[in-house]
């Protein structure tokens, strides 16, 4: 920011001060930690806007590299950036040909959807589609994961959720990044495909778009805990629904959750184990339960969890 100030203060004629012995920490509030430090961050937030608008490629790129940046810093810094009109400017520059434009033009949104007001900015300036292009057709994997990154943050208000749903396009766009390989293209889908399925109705759509296949998969070879924990808890989600329990079921899933259940050293991976394994009991029906009740490797860590586990995975504990 400094650095940004002074460029400003040089193309405007302003006379630089000597800083002061101050310090002040990095404000997780939408509040500027002092008067001084909210004047320069409107200033600096009306720069790169500016810049953004009227400058050359290698402006915009830059402008949008630091607003990247700075709204990774504080939600005091993404107000005063959102507000400043950045966003319709970002957005714009997500059609570039330039890799490098590309991946800081996705970016910097990114970090500012992370605040309230921003998520209605992108709405409104019909953003989603323009993010819908990036994770489809993306330059850079990296521009690719931030879009559906994003998704993930839009997606928790219930009108962005729905707009989204309504584009068929995204539910075929997610599995692809999962086909991807990469653990940080798997987790930024998965997250959105999570985000989504607040959703009723988005149930079928991610079912009918292959991603349970997908999700299987990544149960029987990822190394990744995390990755792992994320697609069980994308798979008890689906299982809630009778279409969801029969896709995971014929896929041959429930001897692969048993033995992550009782092999898994994450208290998370166990914590999705067991409303995956109560979803497909309940919709599963008997058969089903006469099969898991044969598996005596269940009920250690059942009550191990029982005892130890969450209140919401005990309930579900109790409930199985």
């Amino acid at each position: 920011m400094q650095r940004l100030v002074l460029q400003y203060a040089s193309e405007n004629g302003i006379q630089k001060t000597k800083p002061k012995n101050k310090k002040c920490g990095v404000s997780r509030t939408a509040n500027a930690c002092s008067k001084a430090a909210q004047e320069a961050m409107i200033m600096v937030s009306g720069f790169l806007a500016c810049k953004l608008a009227v400058g050359s490629d290698e402006e915009k790129n830059k402008a949008a590299f630091e607003i990247r940046l700075l709204a990774k810093a504080s939600i005091f810094n993404r107000s005063c950036l959102a507000q400043s009109g950045t966003i319709p400017h970002l957005l714009t520059l997500l059609s570039s040909v330039d890799s490098n434009i590309q991946e800081n033009a996705i970016g910097a949104p990114y970090n500012l959807s992370k605040y309230s007001k921003t998520k209605a900015i992108i709405v409104e300036n019909k953003g989603l589609k323009l993010i819908l292009e990036v994770l489809k057709n993306g330059l850079k994997i990296e521009s690719r994961n931030l879009a559906a990154a994003i998704l993930f943050y839009l997606s928790s208000v219930e009108e962005c959720r729905m707009l989204i749903g309504k584009m068929s396009e995204v539910f075929s766009a997610l599995p692809e990044l999962i086909k991807g390989g990469a653990d940080c293209s798997k987790k930024n889908a998965l997250v959105a495909i999570f985000g989504l399925l607040v959703s009723p109705e988005n149930h079928w759509r991610v079912i009918s778009a292959g991603a349970i296949p997908l999700l299987v998969e990544i149960l029987k070879n990822s190394e990744r805990e995390e990755i792992v924990t994320n697609s069980l808890a994308v798979l008890a989600t689906l299982a809630a629904k009778p279409v969801g329990t029969l896709a995971i079921l014929r896929r041959g899933a429930v001897d692969i959750v048993v033995e992550i259940f009782g092999s898994s050293t994450s208290n998370a991976a166990k914590e999705c184990c067991v409303p995956l394994l109560l979803a497909l009991c309940i919709n599963g029906g008997v058969p089903l339960i006469g099969m898991l009740v044969m598996k005596t490797s269940l009920m250690g860590p059942l009550y191990t969890l029982l005892s130890e586990g969450t209140a919401q995975s005990s309930c579900a504990v109790a409930q199985a």
